[in-house]
């Protein structure tokens, strides 16, 4: 038989096959499995830069590493690996750099960092510090990887930067290798002091100081004093760091035998001449017995006691030649056979009402009593300034802050009083914001820190009732909201509310937004909506503070459920009632007893309310009519010519107990529609008030008002105009 070698290798074809594709097969598991391995092996000896592949049992590196010698680790480490037949290194080192810099720059609550890291360790270690000295800020990091650190000492010095620039308000800190530049403004004087120590005494060992122009803080107004009394110098206020070391020498040479405090704090904002200006005030103070000087920017003003005449002449002319150019003087200088005597108690006070700031008492200088009156018109614009202020000597050091401090409190509550008797600072106000209340005292007794002791009383004021007028009504398939609301929000809440208690029915919004702070008029308008809900039909009102609920209920339960929320649940300072009835089911239909002929249906009588509710109508109109019912112009108060026609009113209402009394509210055509809206409901409610009081029952009377929409004549003429201005009553069944 013959061998066909042909057919031979159509049979060895599929095992081939079958034996290449196994091979690729166990080749992507061979190299997924090494890689793994490499990874892991790599990643616990510290190495995070590098990417690894396989093809078959060879590999390869690649990435860039922070140190020379960090890509021949790695693949010393990849081929010590079981499995790993060969490694290419394709690994690549960061660059190097001759000049290592670092940099981080404040700018509001913006941290940039810039410059140079040695690698992503040492950067996440950067940021982290970072974040720590400057909580609140946005922290940028620009860093980039490059090798060529100075020393271990490096790390340091941009720890040390980045706390010093925490203490500025703006600036930058660089290190270029270990030199150490800050530049900035201080956030305040206790800042720009800690920042100027440190860097004097704190560098890190290895870092050194390159560059420092750290500057104090801005100081607005730029206030600085001077009081010489009995052997003692006191110094306070702000003084240049550059300018304080001659201030001091030059007070210790005008005053050799006296006890010098400094009580300065270093800032900056100073005017140009400060220095001169505030040397020549020391001089001069030195030649009197006793006084003080006061600069406040560029306004100069001394006061004191002089020997006699002479002294007083010469100080004056010499303070009055040696103020620097832009500098304003002000001098209070009395010679001592003159000098008057000082005041004692030292009394200053200030009443400020809705029209006036009246201030009084005393004030130690001409310029402080300006000033003071200038601070009032600048807290209190528009208000008529009345200045009784006297100048007179004896106020105590902190006398400015503290009247200062207390008339800028005042003018935040709108007005109040201050009086103040020597040290003692006693503040008077009210307000209807709680916050402000605390806000205020605390402001106060901060401001005047230790200059005078503050008493603060603020009231909380019960908060004003908005004059708006506000109507649900429920009746059908609609429930209709009209009148004024006192905010966006509020109108939002009570649309939100009605969807939410009144589901599937339609909610027609007619309300006008008429700004008013207020908190609780929202939560007495909901509860009206809420009441509204439980009935049949109805409406509920919102006169000021006054809640009426009118309407149809299903049940007596669901009427004293009504009464007792309007009862409980109103904010303080409204009230609630209800004129609610029971609805009257009809009776069922009986089926009549089968007859040839039915029996006549008898025509029932006219109701007899109807004619009770006639006769009430026709007494009251007729009362109404020939009597006379007024109200100041423009106002909703009663004129005294009405009480005898309301006394008239009540006595027949009284005589109506079966019926409810509707108190209609009508306008001219003068005004506008809202306005003249409001205003019939406010005479409406007054009637309303007036007859309650004269012991009619309060849920027989319902007040309405239709403002300019119901008139009687053509509002053409003033008498026409008259006879439309009126109050109508419609007797209605209960």
């Amino acid at each position: 038989m013959k061998c066909n070698p042909l057919r031979w290798l159509w049979g060895l074809l599929p095992v081939v096959l079958l034996a290449w594709a196994a091979t690729q097969f166990s080749r992507a598991d061979i190299e997924t499995d090494l890689k793994k391995r490499v990874d892991s092996q790599l990643s616990s000896s510290g190495f995070k830069w590098q990417q690894t592949g396989f093809s078959g049992r060879d590999g390869q590196i690649t990435g860039t590493a922070a140190d020379e010698a960090d890509p021949g680790r790695a693949n010393d480490i990849a081929r010590s690996i079981w499995g790993v037949r060969i490694v290419e290194n394709k690994a690549t080192v960061v660059d190097k750099v001759d000049k290592y810099q670092w940099s981080a720059s404040k700018a509001g609550t913006r941290l940039t960092l810039g410059g140079f890291v040695p690698n992503d360790s040492v950067r996440a270690e950067i940021v982290k510090t970072a974040k720590s000295n400057f909580p609140g800020h946005d922290v940028v990091d620009e860093m980039k990887l490059a090798r060529g650190v100075p020393s271990d000492a490096w790390l340091g010095g941009v720890g040390f930067g980045l706390k010093q620039l925490s203490g500025l308000k703006t600036g930058d800190a660089k290190l270029d290798g270990l030199s150490l530049t800050l530049v900035g403004e201080a956030g305040d004087s206790k800042a720009y002091r800690a920042v100027k120590t440190a860097l004097a005494n704190e560098l890190p060992r290895g870092v050194k100081l390159g560059d420092e122009r750290v500057v104090a803080p801005v100081a607005k107004p730029f206030i600085w004093s001077a009081k010489h009394s009995g052997g003692q110098v006191l110094l306070s206020g702000f003084v240049p760091e550059r300018a304080r070391a001659d201030i001091i020498t030059a007070v210790r040479s005008a005053f050799p035998r006296a006890t010098v405090t400094d009580r300065m704090d270093v800032a900056e904002g100073a005017a140009n001449g400060h220095a001169a200006a505030v040397t020549s005030a020391i001089k001069e103070l030195a030649r009197l017995e006793e006084g003080s000087a006061d600069v406040r920017d560029a306004a100069v003003s001394v006061q004191g006691v002089a020997s006699d005449q002479d002294v007083q002449t010469a100080v004056r002319q010499s303070l009055s030649r040696s103020m620097p150019q832009g500098f304003r003087l002000t001098e209070a200088i009395t010679a001592r056979e003159s000098a008057p005597k000082p005041i004692s108690p030292y009394t200053t006070s200030a009443v400020a009402d809705a029209t006036a700031v009246v201030l009084s008492g005393y004030a130690p200088t001409e310029a402080a009593r300006d000033q003071l009156v200038q601070l009032a018109r600048q807290k209190f614009p528009g208000r008529r300034i009345d200045n009784r202020l006297q100048v007179a000597p004896g106020a105590f050091p902190g006398w400015q802050n503290c009247v200062d401090q207390a008339l800028t409190g005042v003018a935040r509550l709108g007005a109040g009083k201050i009086a103040m008797t020597d040290k003692l600072l006693d503040v008077a106000g009210a307000t209807d914001d709680e916050e402000l209340a605390g806000a205020v005292p605390r402001d106060i007794r901060q401001g005047v820190r230790a200059d005078c002791d503050a008493n603060v009383r603020v009231d909380v004021l019960a908060e004003a009732v908005p004059d708006l007028v506000w109507r649900a009504t429920y009746k059908g398939n609609d429930v209709i909201l009209d009148g004024d609301v006192s905010s966006a929000v509020a109108k939002n809440g009570l649309l939100a509310s009605s969807q939410r208690l009144f589901p599937g029915k339609t909610i027609v919004d007619r309300m006008r937004i008429i700004e008013t702070r207020s908190r609780a008029w929202p939560s007495a308008a909901e509860q009206g909506l809420v009441a509204l809900a439980d009935l049949k039909e109805g409406s509920a009102t919102l006169v000021r503070q006054d809640l009426t609920v009118t309407g149809e209920a299903a049940d007596q339960s669901t009427v004293d459920r009504v009464k007792s929320r309007l009862a409980r649940e109103l904010a303080k300072g409204y009230t609630g009632r209800d004129q609610i009835k029971v609805a009257v089911l009809a009776p069922a239909p009986t089926q009549p007893p089968p007859a040839a002929t039915p029996a006549p249906v008898p025509t029932p009588p006219a109701p007899r309310l109807d004619t009770t509710q006639a006769a009430c109508q026709s007494s009251l109109q007729a009362t109404a009519r020939e009597g006379i019912i007024r109200f100041e112009r423009a106002s909703a108060v009663l004129t005294r010519e009405s009480f005898p026609t309301l006394d008239k009113l009540a006595s027949a209402a009284r005589a109506c107990g079966s019926v409810v009394i509707e108190i209609e509210g009508h306008t001219d055509a003068e005004g506008t529609p809202d306005r003249n809206q409001k205003l019939s409901d406010r005479r409406a409610q007054s009637v309303v008030d007036y007859l309650t009081r004269s012991g009619v029952d309060r849920q027989q009377l319902n007040a309405i008002g239709y403002g300019e929409t119901r008139p009687l004549v053509p509002n053409d003429t003033s008498d026409n105009r008259a006879k439309n201005r009126r109050i109508e009553f419609t007797a209605k069944p209960r």
